[in-house]
């Protein structure tokens, strides 16, 4: 796949996100995907996609906008910003009606078409700091 091929599937990515079917962006990523948390923590498909009904469930619609993207090779970097409002309960903070916007980073390997790796990087201590204020 070229680059702007990647740059594409990306795009689709975020507007399964931004439309929450997540049938349409899981079926961007391989089956075999490793994606790495901000944390540090490893999952696989399945575990990102419980992760992403969750964020639905506690933040209803969420904009994930992306901000800018840089391609190298089977490599695409995405500038982003994630936009919501907390309606529920999340990792046991309770509901705050706050709305906010954390940017992040995602660093995307492609292989034959489909997203092979997956790291996250965003300020998730920030967004707990703002959502307890």
């Amino acid at each position: 796949m070229t680059e702007s091929e990647n740059e594409k599937i990306v795009e689709k990515i975020f507007e399964a996100r931004n439309s929450q079917d997540w049938d349409a962006m899981m079926s961007h990523y391989a089956d075999d995907v490793t994606v790495i948390k901000v944390l540090g923590t490893i999952w696989d498909k399945e575990q990102e996609r419980k992760f992403m009904v969750s964020i639905a469930d506690a933040y209803g619609p969420m904009e994930s906008r992306v901000d800018r993207m840089i391609s190298q090779g089977n490599t695409v970097v995405v500038e982003w910003t994630n936009t919501a409002t907390h309606k529920s309960e999340w990792f046991g903070i309770p509901a705050t009606n706050k709305r906010w916007e954390i940017p992040g980073v995602f660093i995307i390997d492609f292989e034959d078409g489909k997203v092979k790796l997956l790291k996250y990087y965003w300020n998730q201590r920030r967004l707990e700091q703002f959502l307890r204020e």
